[in-house]
């Protein structure tokens, strides 16, 4: 699995605070953000929204592939 960099932006009396933390990308939380995507696209998206989301989409599919066509 890859660490993946998740970025939080939170409101403060100074502005918005960046917070840094670094996050397991695993299986379940693959297919989590697969599915959000999946709930996404059944929403009413503008062409360039619904195009980024078919692409990250895609490219989580293409990741998971990845690893099994790598073990097998």
């Amino acid at each position: 699995m890859i660490n993946n960099e998740c970025h939080a932006y939170t409101g403060g009396m100074g502005g918005k605070q960046r917070e840094e933390e670094q996050v397991l990308l695993t299986l379940p939380n693959i297919k989590y953000l697969v599915e959000g995507l999946e709930a996404l696209l059944m929403t009413d998206l503008d062409g360039d929204k619904r195009a980024k989301v078919i692409k990250l989409r895609d490219d989580l599919a293409s990741y998971v592939n990845s690893i099994f066509s790598d073990y097998s």
